[in-house]
């Protein structure tokens, strides 16, 4: 092997190794909830802006009120950060593993939509008018809960 042959390999290799190294930092690590930017699984997300964007609120249990809940999931800063949830939801991504029903009213209440698990939505005429989400299955829609933890 000449000189020029073991250089290009060697060049050709660190940039390789270089492109690696790129691709294994830029891939966002998976996380419970919190900062990162995609809804966690077993989590139903909301999120203040259309097609997933802007801040998100994820949720882990049937939640009678979101008048007490914020956009505060997601990065820091986004569109919407600390707003309140009640009546501000744009879209939505069902990871929870169970169908979601969505409400106009507090308490479960009012008009109804609901989202099969493994399906996500732009709320279309419902966005701007969600006040309460219930887990199909997980007993009484009427328990207001503080998720601001989950």
């Amino acid at each position: 092997m000449g000189k020029t042959t073991m250089r290009r390999g060697l060049a050709s290799g660190l940039g390789a190794l270089a492109l690696i190294a790129t691709s294994v930092i830029a891939v966002p690590a998976a996380n419970a909830s919190g900062s990162g930017t995609a809804c966690p699984s077993d989590r139903f997300c909301m999120y203040f802006n259309s097609d997933y964007g802007g801040a998100r609120a994820d949720f882990a249990y049937s939640d009678g009120s979101l008048a007490e809940e914020l956009f505060t999931d997601g990065p820091s800063g986004r569109n919407g950060w600390a707003v309140v949830v009640n009546n501000n939801a744009a879209s939505v991504i069902n990871h929870s593993g169970t169908r979601v029903w969505m409400y106009t009213n507090a308490r479960c209440t009012g008009d109804y939509w609901s989202v099969p698990a493994g399906k996500g939505m732009n709320l279309g005429t419902l966005r701007n008018k969600i006040s309460a989400i219930w887990f199909e299955g997980t007993g009484s829609c009427q328990v207001i809960r503080d998720q601001s933890w989950a």
